[in-house]
């Protein structure tokens, strides 16, 4: 069986699909088909005919990464069995929920099957979405651009401007050949390397992401706030997805790392740094090469991921958060689309009628779990979706471009491949039963 797998197969420079066997051995190649028994092949320059793989020897897969990865679905959907997408709300009425994904399409799921809803918890607004080009960037020593990416190979620093003067949210990729050794400065005030700043960054070197705090007043200019332990051999491939979520209201940073949440880190001192500027800083030399691509810069709504984390209440009735934080419990009667993004209805025991809310004020959604619920059929492979999130499979099969699937609670699926970043097992096959079927 396969497990989470919350990784994006960064390949440098050339991407490969990559097989990780049960002995800690690894196969680069092109995955020409996965059977549902399991059986993988694997083209690879090593070989003149495809290595054919079982499914007991095989631990993860990683599918290498496609030129370009949208991941603009502004929702994200929990099943009751905690798995979980990134979507956009497209219907709810008395039985069932319409979403629409980038791995599959509209998908119309039983709404017994559908835990929480949370809306707006991808940055509305794209800011910036890069490097196509160094236009608008300023390169200082050691940086250059090439084929969509900054590389540097020595001491430099490249930055940038840009209008955030709210919460926001941050992404890039940092690859590397031998060790990594950069700081990313945001929410900075400038783009000096000296002297006094009012600013976040993030170093990463040999053994550790430091997540700190410079303050431009009187006392100790580097504050730490977060020390997170990752070696750089860790990381698939020599290269790490960062997000950085900056609550800017109240003073935190959330950190992901290959899209898996490390962590909130409270500002130590009482305002959050009021900067617009983001910039890369290189410390490396000798035969050290650093690249930053995939650069994201959004605006960040985070009311959402305060009220993730919140209790639901009474499991018997659905509950509504509102990006106020007005918290109701009743009934989700539906969804009214319209051109501005619809209404979601709403009726409470204390109002004799329903009332609609626009999607946009409208943080959670908590659906009622019914009392008993048939056994879902247990996974035997976890897809790690690139967009975000994961779902347990109980079989699948690849065949070119096409990735199909039969999950326990939205039944059969047909995937696109790009859109999947990996497999992983999670546990033992289970035993074959003998059949009178051919």
């Amino acid at each position: 069986m396969f497990r989470l797998l919350t990784l994006f197969a960064l390949m440098l420079p050339v991407a490969a699909d990559e097989v990780i066997l049960a002995d800690g051995s690894k196969l680069s190649g092109t995955i020409s088909s996965l059977a549902n028994d399991g059986e993988l092949r694997l083209d690879t320059p090593l070989a003149f005919e495809p290595f054919r793989l079982l499914a007991k020897d095989i631990t993860r897969v990683n599918l290498s990464q496609p030129e370009a990865v949208r991941g603009d679905h502004d929702a994200l959907i929990v099943l009751a069995n905690d798995d979980r997408f990134a979507c956009e709300l497209k219907g709810i009425d008395a039985t069932t929920v319409t979403v629409d994904t980038g791995f599959a399409g509209e998908i119309v799921i039983p709404r017994e099957s559908v835990s929480t809803i949370q809306l707006g918890v991808r940055p509305r607004k794209l800011i910036y979405r890069g490097p196509e080009s160094d236009a608008g960037w300023t390169i200082k020593n050691g940086w250059n651009f090439d084929s969509n990416r900054f590389a540097a190979s020595r001491p430099g620093t490249i930055s940038r401007e840009f209008d955030i003067p709210g919460s926001f949210s941050l992404r890039f990729r940092i690859a590397w050949r031998n060790s990594p050794n950069i700081q990313i400065y945001f929410a900075s005030d400038s783009f000096e390397t000296t002297g006094k700043s009012d600013r976040y960054y993030l170093q990463f070197g040999a053994s550790a992401f430091e997540l700190k705090r410079q303050q431009s007043n009187d006392g100790h200019p580097y504050l730490s706030m977060k020390s997170i332990l990752r070696d750089p051999s860790e990381f698939t491939n020599s290269a790490v997805d960062v997000e950085l979520r900056v609550d800017r209201k109240l003073g935190i940073v959330h950190v992901y790392l290959d899209g898996e949440y490390e962590g909130k880190f409270k500002d130590p001192l009482d305002a959050a740094p009021t900067g617009q500027g983001i910039m890369f800083r290189s410390n490396i030399g000798g035969e050290d090469v650093q690249y930053i691509d995939r650069i994201e810069v959004r605006e960040w709504n985070a009311s959402s991921d305060r009220h993730r984390n919140e209790e639901r209440g009474d499991e018997s009735q659905d509950v509504m958060i509102t990006r106020s934080s007005d918290r109701g419990t009743g009934s989700i009667i539906g969804l009214t689309p319209d051109k501005d993004g619809g209404g979601i209805s709403f009726k409470s025991p204390h109002y004799p009628d329903p009332v609609s809310h626009p999607v946009s004020e409208v943080s959670t959604l908590f659906f009622a779990r019914p009392e008993s619920r048939p056994p879902a059929a247990s996974p035997v492979m976890q897809l790690a979706l690139r967009e975000r999130g994961s779902l347990g499979i109980t079989s699948c099969v690849l065949e070119g471009n096409q990735l199909k699937a039969e999950h326990p609670l939205l039944g059969p699926l047909t995937l696109s491949r790009d859109a999947v970043a990996g497999l992983e097992r999670v546990g033992d096959e289970p035993e074959e039963t003998e059949s009178d079927e051919p």
